[in-house]
């Protein structure tokens, strides 16, 4: 008898705490939603949890935000189409241009001396206007209403680098711009 007293105490214990018994004691009802918000509210998991995904929502929006105002800003974006259109200009313009004028017996000596002191700096005037004003649409990433770039000074210079090919070079990039 007490083994079987016993066991009926250990059932009791290990029933589920959120459901109660009925006045009759043989049905179970479970706790209503009113009586189970109020006790999620008191609840420490949930409450961590809460926070947890709080944090996790707001750090998320604050990266969201730093690479927004980082990539879009009208300076980088200058930026980014002014490298854009002296990389196109020498690789597809300058360089056929630059060789047409040079004998192959010289080749090699002419382009040594230039990976020293560099071609003669391209602007961006320059840049906007060639081939029958090709990058003329371009205008407006340089003249912005809070952004303004020098089309006179801002400019690239072109370093050759051996083996002297179309893409063997480095550039220096000379900004004049200024923001409001």
């Amino acid at each position: 008898m007490d083994f079987a007293r016993f066991l009926k105490n250990l059932r009791r214990k290990l029933r589920p705490r959120s459901k109660k018994r009925n006045n009759r004691g043989s049905d179970v009802r479970l706790v209503t939603k009113m009586n189970a918000s109020i006790k999620r509210r008191n609840d420490p998991v949930f409450a961590r949890k809460f926070v947890t995904w709080g944090v996790m929502i707001s750090s998320v929006m604050v990266v969201v935000s730093v690479f927004v105002a980082v990539y879009f800003n009208p300076e980088a974006v200058a930026h980014r189409k002014f490298e854009a259109m002296a990389r196109e200009y020498y690789e597809d313009y300058y360089y056929d241009k630059f060789m047409a004028g040079i004998v192959d017996e010289v080749f090699e000596s002419k382009m040594a001396t230039f990976e020293q002191t560099g071609l003669q700096p391209v602007l961006l005037r320059q840049l906007l206007l060639y081939q029958n004003g090709k990058n003329a649409e371009m205008k407006k990433y340089f003249e912005t209403g809070s952004f303004s770039c020098d089309r006179n000074t801002t400019s690239a210079k072109f370093y050759p680098v051996a083996p002297y090919g179309r893409t063997d070079y480095t550039v220096e990039y000379n900004y004049s711009c200024v923001s409001e």
